[in-house]
């Protein structure tokens, strides 16, 4: 069967997402390398221009226009809060940059207008990636038809659009890149574990961790597929066994991708392992769950309802994807436990779940199956579907629209204030009175955050 559409698909997505990039020109309307960011990107400039991992060359560069925030340690050094996976995909965007702003004359200290620039390109450029790597993966399972289903439903009903365009320098993007390429690494691997797929599939499982170390639960997903698989013990045995160097390979591999950040807190932290969030943690015994998926407030249900489909495909899969049912749901209710036990379980400003957005990989495939399961019934069924889908994804995009023009508010909605601008493009009376503001003090002592 010809799998030219779901490519030709990826090629329509792709150019829709650089010309909304180019229309929208976040780094023209906002600071790029702001809040998270400069947690994320410091690293970046420290280690190519500066050459100062502790972070002095503000104070030595007299005139710095940048912003570096640092976390004070018990060695009175101070160091990123923010772990360095996500500076280690900024790197070669970065480096294009930096090269076009010294040939131009410009300021090349990593923070003038093209470094900003830089930042919302390569998180277009890691999407595409992503989405080309998802593709190769869900065609394992799906016709092209329904691979290209799912893939403009994940790249317009879902806020993939808004962390890969408006907000492209946070880290989700560059996770879901990630994911998608363990996941294709990985079933390229169950088939044939040359040392080259070994070796990315490592790189790759590594890389997930040093972005984002509570990700470390798609590594769970992989590995429950692994043993749940329908396949006898002793065959799984022998492949276990064939693997040989190639099984070191693989967690040598991701273990040296970790590396770097290990010895960074050695030197500048005296341990090994540091944790950098000062007065910050994870309430395990008060995870906010209802909260993170069924609030106004960031409901990743009430923001992203495309996820409906997907929770139901979930039934779907116990046919022929029976051994991803199981993985996909342990995985994504241990990823909500540990996301919604985070004291800030609503992370901040985004929109909606942004640290569900890497996730998207993983439930593609229920999402898959249930379009898969639609395809077989009738007219009416097919079409009220299709009709619910357009919905979902216009109502995505308008969201996304207001949420850019802060209509939709980063932190504060409400149901009042969602049902208030439902369907619009200006501010209703007294819409301020609307919104709930959450207490961050509050949440860090394991408080409800609501006034």
């Amino acid at each position: 069967m010809s799998k030219k559409i779901s490519l030709l698909i990826c090629l329509l997505i792709s150019i829709y997402y650089i010309k909304s990039t180019f229309d929208l020109a976040p780094w023209a309307h906002k600071k790029i390398i702001d809040q998270d960011i400069v947690f994320y990107y410091e690293y970046v400039p420290a280690v190519f221009i500066y050459h100062d991992l502790g972070f002095n060359f503000p104070s030595q560069n007299p005139g710095f226009q940048g912003t570096v925030w640092c976390i004070p340690t018990p060695t009175g050094n101070g160091i990123s809060k923010m772990t360095m996976g996500t500076a280690v995909l900024y790197s070669p965007v970065f480096g294009i940059a930096h090269l076009y702003t010294k040939l131009t004359g410009g300021l090349a200290d990593g923070y003038s207008p093209n470094y900003h620039m830089a930042l919302i390109w390569a998180g277009v450029l890691y999407f595409i990636l992503g989405i080309l790597l998802l593709r190769k993966s869900l065609l394992h399972f799906f016709d092209d038809t329904i691979v290209s289903i799912v893939l403009i439903s994940l790249s317009f009903g879902t806020n993939l659009f808004n962390y890969a365009s408006w907000e492209g320098a946070m880290s989700h993007i560059y996770s879901f890149f990630v994911f998608s390429l363990a996941l294709w690494a990985f079933l390229k691997w169950m088939k044939s574990p040359t040392y080259w797929v070994t070796l990315i599939l490592g790189l790759a499982l590594g890389m997930i961790v040093l972005i984002r170390p509570t990700n470390a639960t798609f590594i769970l997903f992989l590995a429950l597929y692994f043993f749940l698989r329908p396949m006898p013990f002793k065959e799984k045995w022998q492949f276990v066994a064939g693997l040989k160097w190639k099984l070191l390979l693989l967690v040598t591999a991701a273990i040296l991708v970790c590396v770097p950040q290990i010895m960074y807190w050695k030197i500048y932290t005296d341990h090994y392992f540091y944790f950098s969030y000062l007065g910050e943690r994870f309430y395990f015994n008060n995870p906010h769950i209802i909260d993170g998926l069924f609030s106004f407030n960031k409901g990743w249900f009430v923001y992203t309802p495309l996820m409906w489909l997907a929770v139901a495909g979930l039934f779907a899969m116990r046919g022929t994807l029976k051994a991803w049912l199981w993985p996909t749901i342990i995985t994504m209710i241990l990823s909500f436990y540990i996301i919604y036990s985070w004291w800030c379980w609503w992370y901040g400003g985004g929109f909606s779940a942004r640290a569900l957005v890497e996730f998207y990989v993983i439930m593609s495939i229920p999402l898959g199956a249930f379009f898969a399961y639609i395809a077989k019934k009738n007219f009416i069924v097919k079409a009220s579907t299709t009709v619910l889908v357009v919905f979902l994804l216009w109502l995505n995009l308008f969201q996304h629209e207001q949420y850019r023009k802060s209509l939709l508010h980063w932190d504060s909605m409400s149901k009042e204030a969602y049902w208030a601008i439902w369907g619009k493009q200006s501010w209703p009376e007294n819409y301020e009175k609307m919104l709930i503001h959450l207490d961050a003090e509050k949440a860090k002592k394991g408080e409800s955050a609501y006034p």
